[in-house]
């Protein structure tokens, strides 16, 4: 198990970014990443620079349509995203997944119309089931981005219903940032090399951490067994233990003020059943069947009390 930092959201000059593949990926670098996802919109043409000598990457798209832009990484063959409209996404997704490919919802609260036509998610999936990851966390964090509460709620909405999906930061990665401001990162539990292979694993079982920059996880100890996060865990007693490393990615912070305060554990509907310090190692509490369990990690950024890191679940028989 080793949880490191990645981008899946990346663009690039083949679209509408500012970056050569090459230049990207030396940025990624320069950050502190160990994979990168080349997301450009409707197109594959950048994904023939870029050179894996300088960062392990994942060849990606991001269809982006009328409807909702929707990230596909690691597809094998080509999936024809240009009559994508909502009543047949089902039928899109599941072409995607046929091809080897794994499925994510790109920033569903993204300003659609006028001033970003397609950008909000309006696709009607009703096959939840093939749908890997949902980005809950998008672009910069500032008091004006309140997309990410929404599409937060959108998740945990999606989790109530049954729905396995894995959550994701993108940084939604143009051009060189701007000074003084604050992204963070999506963690993957790499089991092995780092490589799109075993990043693609990580995501489709449901192993991601959305963070600013701790790296911040947990596993679960019940029946004499250790359980991941994504896995599926029999109800009763249960030990969450909790690792965390507050200074990572600390470079990042520019100059913000980040305070870790507290961990909560969160079930269905968002309720929150546990509230501990962040210096807590561990929690026993009784989980219920049929139900979910995530950590956050609360704090505040420059006074603002919010969440810094949230985990993807793990799911109760």
């Amino acid at each position: 198990m080793s949880y490191l930092p990645v981008e899946l959201h990346c663009h690039t000059i083949h679209s509408d970014g500012d970056f050569t593949p090459e230049a990207l990926q030396k940025a990624a670098v320069s950050d502190g990443l160990s994979l990168i996802a080349l997301t450009d919109h409707n197109t594959f043409t950048g994904t023939e620079e870029l050179d894996e000598k300088i960062i392990p990457f994942i060849k990606g798209i991001e269809w982006t349509t009328y409807f909702g832009h929707m990230l596909v990484l690691g597809a094998k063959s080509f999936v024809d995203w240009r009559d994508a409209v909502p009543n047949n996404i089902d039928e899109k997704i599941s072409a995607v997944k046929a091809a080897g490919g794994i499925v994510g919802v790109a920033h569903p609260y993204q300003c659609g119309s006028p001033i970003c036509t397609g950008g909000r998610w309006e696709f009607n999936v009703e096959k939840w089931e093939n749908v890997d990851y949902i980005e809950i966390w998008h672009e910069a964090f500032h008091d004006g981005n309140t997309e990410n509460d929404r599409a937060t709620a959108m998740w945990t909405s999606l989790l109530d219903k049954g729905c396995h999906l894995a959550a994701s930061y993108g940084k939604d990665w143009h051009r060189p940032q701007k000074e003084n401001t604050l992204f963070g990162c999506t963690y993957l539990d790499f089991d092995g090399k780092v490589n799109a292979e075993n990043a693609l694993k990580a995501i489709h079982k449901g192993r991601t951490i959305v963070s600013v920059g701790a790296e911040f996880s947990f596993t679960v100890y019940s029946n004499g067994r250790e359980y991941r996060i994504g896995d599926t865990v029999p109800g009763g007693k249960a030990e969450f233990n909790f690792i965390a490393d507050y200074n990572a990615r600390k470079n990042n912070a520019v100059n913000k003020s980040i305070e870790y305060k507290t961990i909560k554990l969160v079930t269905n509907g968002g309720a929150v059943v546990c509230e501990i310090s962040k210096d807590t190692s561990a929690a026993e509490i009784e989980i219920k069947e049929k139900q979910w369990y995530r950590a956050e990690l609360w704090g505040r950024i420059d006074g603002r009390e919010q969440p810094l890191a949230i985990t993807s679940p793990i799911y109760t028989k």
